[in-house]
């Protein structure tokens, strides 16, 4: 399969082709230059209006007004194709999304109008939310936005804003009603360039661990007045909307781990390639092979996650208050500690910020460590999952999936990667799932396919594939057997009525797992609905062993070794991708060559205009 046949990789796959190989120095978008704009804590202007002239900014924006937003798991791919360059860019051009999802979702035809119009034009949005004191306790917030005769005054401070002085436009959340609570905010759209000039001041620019040369500061308003207009949605929506806007932002996300991961993972692999030490390579060190296909799959099982979350949200959007959790906790942790693990395998040079491709892998893992961090921090997200983890298992445990109404339906338009998405419906996003997780509760309907597959291929029993399945089928017994574990276990801590219970250190624990069991569903179905398209190593489930074995880890950590066959398999596939410059992904991707002579020429003669025309 290629990605002729998957539409929602085509403007990736464009974009990356004109953009080429980051290793080479002399393209628009290099490591070198990223590093030294770092090096400089300098926002990196050049390539974000390349990009705008390029169209980038038009997939910001929903078809309906004007621009080319269709589809997430499009969105996703390519943030990747940003992220695997440079997470500084990535993130600074995901904050302008950001600042528009709140009007997309509940804004005014003209707010949104507006908002097109801006980003058309190249200039940025953002989203403040926090507080210096507060943090993501947004309740706490002071910022006020006071009513009076003809709008409302907007008096405080909003702090660690990314695009904060960049930005045309602000959603700004802010306190309606002296007395807060959940319907005491709303927000705002604040037009810089409507207020006076005097009625806000910025903060100084924050100095950072990672993405060091992004505009992150603040924004002080003095009884700044905004018009009736200017606010988004009804008046004490604030939170709700807020919170339906994120659960689109936090699956996004996913994309930005993902680049990274693939980065970090390229760039190790090639030292372990080249360095010769004991007379043979490093990666022939049976512990390093062993770290470097743990990588691979976790970046795999990652990847499941992160496509799948970015196609759900077309599909089954009302099951997004956790769905979108669990992809914000479980891909930038994940992906953060598989960068952390491939350090090792670098030794010293890991820790250099120059020499082996420019020194970009220190920069990855400062720059990875943010994502889990905004858009709702690991512990929020695992506080959202906890909360609702009762009424999720108590679902699965009463209903039998295999005769539940429409989920063999919704299944298989997730997790069919050939299959288009139908339009995004955002009136479907609730702020709490009802028990819903169509990928957990789809795991009888796995094995029930599984037993099918396996009854297929008793006429010969003793082949590679049999056997290979045989081992498929007991890891999705063993995740059944966990998620009734779980549901026990959960049941054991909310049995005594406290209504304080989600917020147990104990649920937390419960919520982690949880989002392995989720996980481990998510390659399973991917495997399933996908295994007769997607080429040879994917079909033949080797990885999908080691990734179902991994996840598994987390609820008995002393497993059966796993058998270094598969081991192998899976580093030799790894190899082959590098030396093809094809994506460490599920799907297809091509990546740009640093000999592919096309793009030396496009690189060469950077003209903006004949660029988007290739693209």
């Amino acid at each position: 399969m290629t990605l002729a046949s998957l539409n929602a990789y085509h403007t990736a796959q464009a974009l990356e082709r004109v953009l080429g190989d980051p290793r080479n120095s002399q393209t628009i978008f290099s490591f070198r230059q990223q590093i030294d704009l770092d090096e400089q804590s300098a926002f990196p202007e050049k390539i974000c209006s390349f990009l705008h002239e390029w169209g980038l900014f038009d997939y910001f924006i929903p078809l309906a007004y004007g621009g080319k937003l269709a589809s997430f798991e499009e969105a996703l791919a390519i943030l990747r194709v940003l992220s695997r360059r440079d997470l500084t860019v990535a993130i600074a051009l995901g904050q302008i999304y950001l600042g528009a999802v709140h009007v997309w979702l509940a804004g005014s035809d003209e707010q949104k109008r507006r908002v097109a119009q801006m980003i058309q034009q190249k200039q940025s949005l953002a989203f403040a939310l926090t507080e210096r004191d507060h943090g993501s306790d947004v309740l706490a917030s002071d910022v006020q936005a006071v009513a009076d005769e003809d709008g409302y005054q907007l008096t405080g401070e909003k702090w660690l804003i990314n695009n904060a002085t960049r930005a045309r436009a602000l959603t700004v959340f802010a306190r309606t009603d002296p007395n807060g609570g959940p319907r005491g905010f709303s927000l705002f759209l604040v037009d810089k360039e409507e207020l006076d000039s005097g009625a806000y001041t910025y903060c100084p620019k924050v100095k950072t661990h990672g993405i060091r040369g992004a505009d992150i500061s603040g924004v002080r308003f003095q009884a700044c007045h905004l018009p009736a207009a200017a606010r988004i949605g009804a008046t004490g929506a604030g939170l709700e909307i807020s919170l339906l806007g994120l659960m689109v932002t936090r699956t996004l996300c996913a994309g930005f781990s993902l680049g990274a991961g693939d980065s970090a993972l390229r760039t190790t692999l090639a030292f372990a390639l080249e360095r010769q030490v004991y007379g043979n390579s490093v990666l022939a060190i049976p512990n390093v092979q062993k770290t470097v296909a743990n990588a691979f799959i976790d970046l795999l099982i990652a990847d499941c996650v992160g496509v799948a979350a970015a196609r759900g949200l077309h599909i089954v959007p009302e099951q997004f208050s956790v769905w979108s959790a669990i992809t914000k906790f479980f891909v930038p942790t994940t992906v953060e500690n598989l960068i952390r693990d491939l350090s090792v395998v670098l030794g010293a040079r890991y820790y250099l910020r120059e020499e082996h491709n420019a020194g970009i892998f220190q920069k990855l893992l400062r720059d990875s460590a943010v994502v889990s961090l905004f858009d709702g921090s690991t512990v929020v997200n695992l506080s959202v999952i906890g909360s609702q983890l009762a009424s999720l298992l108590a679902y699965q445990h009463k209903t039998d999936a295999r005769t539940e109404p429409g989920l063999r339906t919704q299944l298989t338009a997730i997790f069919s990667i050939e299959q288009p998405l139908p339009d995004f419906t955002p009136n479907r996003l609730i702020l709490f799932n009802r028990g819903r997780d169509a990928v957990l509760q789809g795991t009888p309907i796995a094995l029930e396919q599984l037993a099918c597959l396996q009854a297929q291929i008793e006429e010969n029993p003793n082949s590679a594939n049999a056997a290979l399945l045989a081992r498929i089928r007991a890891l999705t017994e063993e995740l059944g057997i966990q998620i009734q574990t779980l549901d026990q276990e959960v049941q054991a801590l909310t049995s005594a009525g406290d209504r304080v219970a989600h917020k147990a250190p104990a649920m937390f624990d419960l919520a982690k797992k949880y989002c392995s069991l989720h996980a481990a569903a998510t390659c399973l179905q991917m495997w399933l609905y996908n295994r007769t398209l997607l080429g040879d190593f994917f079909a033949k489930g080797e990885w999908l062993i080691l990734a179902l074995d991994r996840l598994l880890a987390t609820f008995q950590p002393i497993r059966p070794a796993v058998p270094l066959a598969l081991v192998a398999a899976v580093t030799d596939e790894l190899v082959r991708l590098n030396e093809q410059d094809r994506a460490f992904s599920i799907a297809p991707f091509q990546f740009a060559s640093r000999s592919d002579e096309d793009i030396e020429r496009i690189s060469a003669n950077m003209g903006a205009q004949f660029l988007y025309k290739q693209a």
